[in-house]
């Protein structure tokens, strides 16, 4: 049976079906998607962008308050931990809000597009922490606002953003010639000018010399982490003096490093081999790990004509004949396999998918005197403080012990992603989750795939008989061999997870 193209583009541009949704099915209704988009509220951070920066700026003076009086003999380790789990407990709950936001989106292929170049610009929650706090930050206002604009815009913001900064470990460099180096001793880190150059734009193997890197790197010494106002900022203490040459062009530093950093970013990504490079990655990520060159060609092309305008390169990617024939070609990833069971079972609701465990969080507190404990935020409890961590075990608190809470599916699906080895927001390196097929399609993804679908069935509201539900998800993607298998299960759970399973539904 031949597949729809609505059907083909709600796998394969978006998070997959959902019952009652018909999806968008030609080029322009998909790019229309990213500029509606644009007004659709984030459910992360989940206390908003300009909230949030206050709580990371909160955060860092209770920490340096905190280290010090550690420092001076003061026994406050029992602080440290909750001021620790308080910055947890918030990374939980934009996690939780992120897989809300791709499970009830009506903007599928926005969705993608914002995990795709989340991945292409690799940061990691891991790295501190501060960057618990951080991360969600940077895909809020540097990915999400410029994925349909110039790709030039996005680097710039991606790269300047304190998430890669810290990441790439670039607010430690310093030039070997600067002021600090010269009186404190210091050198240059090389990570953020590689990875910019071999995974950001012209790509691996690509012509660029170690020369090169090392030139970039000492072009962009002295940019730092401003905690103040929570963006870059330029120390010129730490910048090297001089001219830099970065693949034959030649660049001087002025007054500072916002310039020249921006015009050697708009120089990488009007670079023919950027055009390739992230022309290639695009199309392996929605379409085949077989790139066609007819279809590269074309998205190349728009690329320089429209001066890097993202929406070209989609439109070129979606207007392609390959863009709409042999689906089931990628193997879905842990992230993307469990919103698209989400949005096939009908939890797409934040009411369906998020609790009080995952609202929103107040202030970051340390009381100077009386009973020692940390103030922090109870999940759900708006702005509010609760001074519920103590310092020892019997603190004289007559309280009751609050109820365990039960867990948001949201957060199950979150610790489930994790078990399948794609934490949200947590890439072990620099290059990203792997977007290889074969990397995720293994005996062990498979079996806990078969768990997850198993307890997700039992949620499903009600329990609809599995023929109907093998339609509403897969429509005609469904092969005969897997209606008759469904049609046979011994109940309606066993049903529903095996087209949860099927191999149809793991594909796109």
């Amino acid at each position: 049976m031949a597949v729809s193209r609505a059907v083909m583009a709600g796998v394969r541009f978006g998070f997959g079906l959902t019952p009652g949704e018909t999806p968008d099915s030609d080029p322009d209704a998909l790019l229309e998607q990213l500029r509606q988009a644009q007004d659709e509220k984030l459910l992360f951070p989940r206390e908003g962008v300009e909230t949030r920066k206050t709580r990371i700026r909160q955060y860092r003076s209770v920490r340096q308050d905190l280290t010090q009086r550690i420092r001076n003999g003061e026994a406050l380790g029992e602080q440290e931990k909750a001021l620790n789990r308080s910055v947890a407990a918030r990374f939980d709950a934009d996690v939780s809000g992120r897989i809300a936001q791709a499970a009830g989106s009506s903007f599928g292929f926005q969705e993608r597009l914002a995990g795709f170049w989340l991945n292409h610009f690799t940061v990691s929650a891991s790295k501190s922490t501060e960057m618990r706090l951080i991360v969600p930050l940077y895909e809020a206002e540097a990915i999400r606002p410029n994925l349909s604009g110039r790709f030039a815009d996005l680097l710039k913001a991606v790269s300047l953003h304190p998430a890669m900064l810290v990441f790439l470990d670039q607010a430690q460099s310093m030039g070997p010639n600067s002021r600090q180096a010269q009186k404190r001793g210091g050198s240059v880190n090389e990570n953020f000018g590689r990875e910019v150059m071999e995974l950001h734009t012209l790509g691996v193997n690509s012509g660029y010399s170690q020369t090169d890197v090392r030139e970039l790197a000492l072009l962009l010494t002295g940019l730092v982490f401003n905690r103040d106002e929570v963006r870059a900022g330029f120390d010129r203490n730490r910048a090297e003096p001089g001219a830099f040459k970065v693949l034959g062009r030649h660049y001087e530093r002025t007054e500072g490093v916002f310039d020249v950093a921006h015009t050697v970013l708009e120089d990488l990504a009007s670079d023919e081999r950027t055009m390739r490079h992230v022309s290639t990655q695009l199309f392996k990520h929605f379409i085949s790990e077989t790139p066609d060159e007819h279809t590269i060609a074309a998205m190349v092309k728009a690329w320089k004509t429209e001066d890097g305008d993202l929406m070209a390169v989609y439109r070129a990617m979606l207007e392609s004949k390959a863009a709409w024939v042999e689906p089931g070609q990628k193997f879905k990833k842990p992230f993307d396999y469990v919103v698209s069971s989400l949005r096939a079972a009908g939890l797409t609701r934040p009411q369906d998918l998020l609790n009080d465990e995952d609202g929103i969080l107040g202030a970051f507190d340390l009381p100077e005197a009386g009973p020692q404990r940390l103030a922090m935020a109870e999940p759900g409890s708006g702005d509010e403080t609760w001074r519920g961590m103590e310092s020892g075990e019997n603190s004289g608190d007559d309280r009751k012990p609050r109820p365990k809470m039960k867990r948001s599916l949201a957060r199950q699906a979150a610790q489930m992603i994790t078990a399948l080895g794609e934490p949200v927001w947590r890439p072990s390196d620099a290059a990203g989750f792997k977007d290889q097929s074969a990397y995720w399609f293994n005996p062990a993804q498979l079996s806990m795939r078969i768990e997850w679908a198993r307890r997700l069935a039992r949620r499903i509201p009600g329990k609809p008989d599995p023929r109907q539900f093998a339609h509403d998800a897969l429509l005609d993607l469904a092969r005969d061999d897997t209606l008759q298998l469904v049609s046979r299960a011994p109940s309606r759970e066993a049903g529903l997870m095996l087209v949860l399973v099927s191999p149809e539904f793991n594909r796109r």
